[in-house]
């Protein structure tokens, strides 16, 4: 695969390819997949696996990555713990709240799966009920919130940006609001994290849970989390094991302490590498620059299409919305559009349900499109998408 330069990066991208689909998976940066490369040639140990000399490296490697996304987030590093998933993080966080069959979770019907699922396996195992958000409830969502939470909440999950529309939510006052009702706060930022700064430092969610594949541009199965000083003396995870363990009898263990708890198995200290590279290079181009960027090349999208009349756009007045933009056409199915998009001009969109099954049936659809875009795609780029999908829609 060839490379194309973007904001003085290089990544791995075909000339001839648009990749449109950020917020299914990120493109990696060539430095990042030559710093996991590294670690595999020079280092390779495991964490907390011996006293030789490899693991040792390897131990302090690690650090060296927890302490360098630390500053870039603005927390302490003792706060922030690496994942194979964020799914990991959010079991861990609500199997460890105490939630009962009398207890609620409130959460949004805007939320993708690697939220709600846990969420009703949870519910599913406890007798405890999920209280959801609506569309309607969106636009006035503070209110919503102070409405539904009562003394039976044990939590609030929600994301910073959702996927199936990209609805943009002002995480800090979702997070001032349960503090004052003394409620947890999780907050998901995977589609966030890469396109927008984030600084935990003044004001923080109780947990904070990111992929490290979509929006921060690194690696499949790599994700991060950072937890807030008082929520982490409540939570057990229930997922241990491997290097999280430092003493073990037949009917008790004991765990490390702070970050390094949530930490099971062997973590894939390459992929974080090559994560946390990704993250430092974004962080130098400069999120606030990166997030007008992307907002200039959703304004060019959105322009265009709001005038093809075979389409209609997925958005809402007053919600506001970050760099994912959906939409669909009556007359030509989702896939359809997809597959003509890519035989015409190599264009890679998504199509379908967008792992967001909720969100689908609130507006009665079974398949739609979305274009998501991050700091590497170009205006030239969104002009030559408009411009088949105007003639593609011309043929009808």
């Amino acid at each position: 695969m060839s490379s194309k330069e973007r904001f003085g990066i290089e990544f791995l991208l075909s000339d001839d390819e648009i990749y449109l689909d950020s917020a299914t998976i990120g493109k990696l940066p060539v430095s990042s997949l030559q710093t996991m490369n590294e670690f595999y040639t020079s280092k390779g140990g495991g964490v907390t696996k011996g006293t030789h000399n490899t693991s040792i490296q390897a131990s302090n490697y690690l650090e060296i990555q927890r302490d360098e996304l630390s500053k870039i987030l603005g927390i302490k590093s003792s706060q922030l713990s690496f994942l194979p998933s964020r799914e990991t993080a959010l079991v861990n966080a609500l199997f460890s709240l105490d939630i009962s069959n009398d207890n609620n979770v409130i959460t949004s019907v805007l939320e993708d799966h690697s939220i709600l699922a846990p969420l009703i396996r949870m519910s599913n195992y406890t007798g405890s009920t999920i209280k959801y958000l609506d569309l309607s409830e969106e636009i006035y969502l503070f209110d919503s919130l102070q409405n539904k939470i009562t003394s039976k909440t044990s939590a609030v999950v929600l994301s910073a940006q959702t996927l199936g529309i990209g609805v943009s939510r002002d995480w800090g006052s979702i997070a001032k609001i349960c503090k004052d009702l003394n409620v947890p706060f999780i907050l998901d930022i995977s589609y966030a994290i890469g396109h927008q700064p984030f600084n935990f430092d003044n004001i923080s969610p109780d947990l904070v849970v990111s992929s490290g594949s979509i929006g921060a541009l690194g690696p499949q199965g790599t994700a991060f989390q950072i937890i807030a000083t008082e929520i982490d003396k409540r939570l057990e995870p229930i997922l241990v094991g491997s290097g999280a363990i430092v003493s073990l009898e037949k009917n008790q263990y004991s765990l490390l302490t702070n970050s390094n708890k949530y930490e099971p198995g062997v973590l894939n200290i390459a992929g974080i590498a090559g994560m946390v590279n990704s993250l430092i290079l974004l962080n130098g181009v400069g999120f606030e620059k990166i997030k007008k960027h992307e907002m200039n090349l959703r304004e060019m999208l959105f322009r265009e299409i709001k005038n093809i009349s075979q389409i209609e756009l997925m958005t809402e007045d007053n919600l506001v919305f970050g760099p994912i933009l959906s939409f669909f056409c009556e007359e030509i199915e989702a896939h359809d559009i997809s597959i003509i998009l890519e035989d015409l001009g190599k264009i890679h969109v998504r199509s379908g349900a967008l792992c967001a099954h909720l969100f689908m049936n609130e507006i009665k659809r079974d398949s739609i499109l979305q274009i998501s875009t991050h700091l590497y795609n170009t205006k030239e780029e969104i002009k030559a998408f408009n411009e088949i999908l105007h003639s593609i829609m011309d043929e009808i």
